[in-house]
């Protein structure tokens, strides 16, 4: 899957400082000066961005939604109904492309998987809003649960053949080595001996065989799931893209902290019954995807330490995820 080394790169504090990544961090205090102000005074210039749309009309409420760590996000009361308003410009240090999220969003969306999308201009994207109770990960980890979250799953990766548009692709091992080399550069406190981890993970991905690529949506933490008291919604597609189904599936389980022995389970739900049993290589490659999935998680916190502008612990939350990397990376059953 991959072609080079993911080293990163050893620069003097004098290199880090540069021209070219001083202009960088020029871009990011203007965009956090720009969504710092629209998130802060969402009755002002959110408000005057939705009164030109013909969509909203008459009296509108906006309420500013927690639990965000990428995006503003605001619940918008319209005389026509609920809509979800999120502010985000696109993210480049991050790999987020904002055409292509609204490209995967209302695919998602056509497949009856996502709310609604209604609008979207640079910088903002309004939806229907869903009302129901956002899942926590012990929520995901109900059987039942989980089991409609693999069926939905399955049916957006089963709707490859269906899909119309251009979809940016992904990698979790890609995504992870950018985000070192970036946070590198921007002089993010990486952990001591990251270099050799990445390299592990490297050799990981070259474990990884043949597969069918599908649509897949990348970011599955529990926060990303509703659930309307009838079915399963899928938010927040910024992430996605056409990828391996193994990593949503193996993402799942990182996000939502599945025991290690019912990683099988979700396999098993996956394909169906009366499939056979559970293909080893196949079970292999999902604890390799779930172990890329935590380090990928760790890399984008380093990268949000240093670039972010909204209120969360991102250093406490990159910690986290290492250490669940190593821990998660000394349980599988091949040498380092």
């Amino acid at each position: 899957m991959l072609e080079s080394s993911p080293r990163i790169p050893a620069e003097s504090s004098a290199r880090r400082a540069g021209r070219p990544w001083l202009a960088v961090r020029r871009v990011l205090r203007a965009s956090r000066l720009r969504l710092r102000t629209m998130a802060d005074r969402p009755d002002r210039r959110l408000l005057r961005r939705l009164r030109r749309l013909d969509l909203i009309r008459g009296r509108v409420a906006i309420d500013r939604l927690g639990g965000g760590i990428t995006n503003h996000n605001f619940a918008v009361g319209a005389p026509d109904g609920k809509y979800m308003a999120r502010l985000g410009e696109d993210l480049p240090l991050l790999g987020v492309d904002r055409r292509n999220e609204v490209a995967c969003h209302r695919a998602a969306a056509e497949l009856e998987l996502a709310p609604r999308l209604v609008y979207h201009e640079p910088g903002l994207l309004v939806s229907r809003f869903v009302e129901g109770q956002t899942m926590t990960a012990a929520d995901l980890r109900d059987s039942g649960r989980l089991a409609r979250a693999v069926a939905l799953l399955r049916h957006l990766h089963q709707s490859r053949d269906e899909l119309i548009g251009e979809f940016l692709s992904f990698c979790p091992f890609r995504a992870s080595f950018t985000y070192a080399r970036t946070a590198a550069r921007l002089g993010a406190a990486l952990p001591a001996g990251l270099g050799a981890v990445l390299e592990d993970a490297l050799r990981l991905s070259r474990r990884i065989g043949p597969f069918r690529p599908s649509l897949c949506h990348n970011d599955l933490l529990p926060a990303n799931w509703i659930d309307d008291g009838r079915r399963l919604w899928l938010v927040d597609w910024e992430y996605a893209g056409i990828g391996h189904p193994l990593f949503d599936l193996a993402n799942l389980a990182a996000t939502c902290g599945l025991e290690s022995d019912r990683e099988p389970e979700i396999l098993e739900v996956y394909r169906g019954p009366n499939t056979g049993p559970i293909d080893p290589a196949e079970l292999a490659e999902f604890r390799i995807f779930r172990a890329a999935s935590l380090l990928r998680e760790a890399l984008w916190s380093e990268v949000q330490t240093v670039a972010s502008d909204i209120d969360f612990d991102y250093r406490r939350y990159a910690d986290e995820n290492h250490q669940a990397y190593r821990e998660y990376r000394t349980r599988l059953e091949i040498p380092f």
